[in-house]
């Protein structure tokens, strides 16, 4: 590596070659550590730009990214032109720089001076396969900021923009929250560039559509916004970029972030966007006309607009035949009620209303609430105050002891709880079946929709009962029919307008693949045509036909006496 911030006492033959670097990290730039330049970012006519003043620019430079002791100006002439190139030695790939520089100093430049010399640059000596021409210095800094060169030539009305970006990043490995058992085991990783080529690979047509913004006055966050031009509502994509060109802060650091931002009902407990980390899922989603939403540095991307149906489906459904689909997304809806409302109905039975449950099934509550100190309202609290520590700190253990602790701690305090007469043996099992079934939602945002929403319920029941689970039912309801996830509403098949739907591609029913030949329609699409199905097999080959007919041929003689 080279380029340090202090050189050294030595110096290899690699740096005698850059001896002519300069540190602009000095102490007179650094004085009283004050920042030298306001955080807002200017509008493209209000920036400064480039005329061909060399010096005036590099003070510009100075000033904003000076007080960086791994910023550096490498000061040289071409054809007897006083030039620079201005870099960040922490971000940027310092075998690509040599390259640069040993392409511009040791090239052999004509006896006549080129017309355009920028041009003459690029076509003939440069060879980076990513070069801009920009004289917005503004934006010179931030690709200064972002891993880029900037070669600045005394005299020239524009600046090259060179990528030498050091792309340190991990390799895309199995997403870990949403766990399959088929289809693909590829989740997207922290860089955003390595992202977008995922999706390109899988979705190799000319309808992706990517749109890049630069959200955060100081992180200057990099947010893509992917769709197919062809079939996204044009409507939906117009109100997902202008709500993010409109986020105003300092900085971003997670994708959680722009959803908060931009959500239609940032004070709701339930999501306005479907998290992903799997690949598959995203070009699933694309196809049928959602907009996806990629921050550089998060894995989790968002797919907008999201409604209540999409949080019980996942692509794996689509991998098993549709009778086995069905079951298991009717499963996720009885798992759902299961989580919401049974510590809930435990708390109204026992407490409220014994009379509504049958006979020899109130004999046995009453019987393992014998010796139970405390009314059915605190065992539940206190069990499920006991569940959340669990799964917290077998969420925030290493790897390698969280489910050890998870399982070990459920049990022996489980155990111990019932040995010491604080709780029932039923409540256990409610319990129990409640925490599991959380985690039978293929969304891990909704899961925790369902540990929230069952506490609302622990409370209606602790106040009104019976009646009181059935308000707070019907209060969400209401305010689910209420609900819009840009512009579509969150209910959509079921609103009514849609209800087609339900038969095409829902939690309820999914047909055979085959038989999904349109896109759902409460999305809007522009295309509306799903896939287009062969409506009979073709024949077999005629050789396989006499082969099949012999077969059978040779059959009826053996039984034949």
């Amino acid at each position: 590596m080279w380029f340090p911030g202090k050189r050294p006492h030595t110096a290899s033959r690699k740096q005698k070659f850059f001896s002519h670097q300069i540190n602009v990290g000095s102490e007179p730039l650094r004085k009283k550590h004050q920042n030298p330049f306001d955080a807002v970012v200017p509008h493209p006519a209000e920036a400064p730009h480039y005329h061909g003043q060399l010096n005036q620019a590099l003070e510009y430079f100075h000033k904003r990214l000076g007080h960086s002791d791994d910023f550096f100006v490498r000061p040289f002439k071409i054809m007897g032109r006083s030039s620079a190139l201005l870099f960040l030695s922490t971000i940027t790939d310092n075998q690509q720089l040599e390259v640069l520089l040993r392409s511009i100093l040791q090239h052999r430049f004509p006896s006549k001076r080129p017309r355009n010399l920028l041009h003459y640059l690029t076509d003939s000596v440069i060879s980076n396969s990513t070069i801009l021409y920009k004289d917005n210095l503004f934006e010179l800094s931030e690709d200064i900021n972002n891993g880029s060169a900037v070669l600045l030539i005394d005299g020239e009305k524009s600046a090259l923009v060179i990528t030498v970006k050091f792309i340190e990043h991990r390799t895309p490995d199995q997403p870990y929250i949403e766990s399959t058992v088929r289809g693909a085991q590829v989740s997207f990783v922290e860089n955003i560039d390595i992202n977008i080529g995922a999706i390109r690979v899988w979705m190799a047509t000319e309808s992706l559509t990517i749109k890049k913004f630069k959200v955060g006055y100081r992180s200057r966050r990099e947010v893509a916004v992917l769709y197919l031009y062809d079939v996204a509502n044009p409507v939906v994509v117009d109100t997902i970029l202008k709500r993010i060109e409109s986020i105003h802060v300092d900085v971003v650091t997670q994708s959680a972030e722009i959803e908060q931002r931009i959500s239609d009902h940032s004070w709701s407990l339930l999501p306005m966007t479907r998290v992903t980390q799997r690949i598959d899922s995203t070009i699933k989603e694309l196809n049928q006309g959602k907009v996806l939403i990629i921050v550089d540095g998060d894995p989790n991307a968002l797919l907008v607009p999201a409604t209540f149906q999409d949080f019980f489906q996942t692509e794996e459904d689509y991998g098993h035949i549709f009778y086995e689909a069905m079951f298991i997304r009717y499963l996720r809806v009885i798992s759902f009620f299961f989580a919401l409302f049974l510590p809930a109905l435990y708390i109204s039975f026992v407490d409220f209303n014994p009379e509504l449950l049958p006979k020899v099934l109130g004999i046995a509550i009453a019987k393992s609430r014998e010796g139970v100190p405390f009314p059915a309202t605190i065992e539940v609290m206190m069990m499920q105050v006991v569940i959340e520590i669990l799964r917290e700190a077998t969420l925030r253990m290493p790897k390698q002891m969280g489910q050890t602790i998870g399982i070990v701690g459920g049990l022996v305090l489980g155990e111990a709880a019932v040995q010491a007469g604080l709780v029932s043996n039923i409540l256990i099992i409610v319990v129990a079946l409640c925490a599991m079934s959380v985690f039978v939602t293929p969304s891990y945002e909704f899961s925790v929709v369902l540990r929230l929403g069952s506490w609302i319920m622990i409370i209606a029941a602790t106040l009104f009962g019976l009646y009181g689970v059935v308000l707070a039912a019907m209060w969400g309801i209401m305010e689910l029919g209420g609900m819009k996830s840009f512009g579509v509403s969150y209910v959509d098949p079921f609103g009514g307008e849609h209800i087609m739907d339900v038969f095409i591609d829902s939690f309820i029913i999914r047909l055979p693949v085959h038989l999904m030949r349109q896109r759902t329609s409460h999305l809007h699409p522009q295309d509306g045509t799903g896939a287009v199905d062969v409506k009979e097999l073709p024949n077999l080959h005629p050789q396989v036909e006499k082969s099949n007919r012999q077969f059978n041929d040779w059959k009826r003689r053996r039984r034949q006496p």
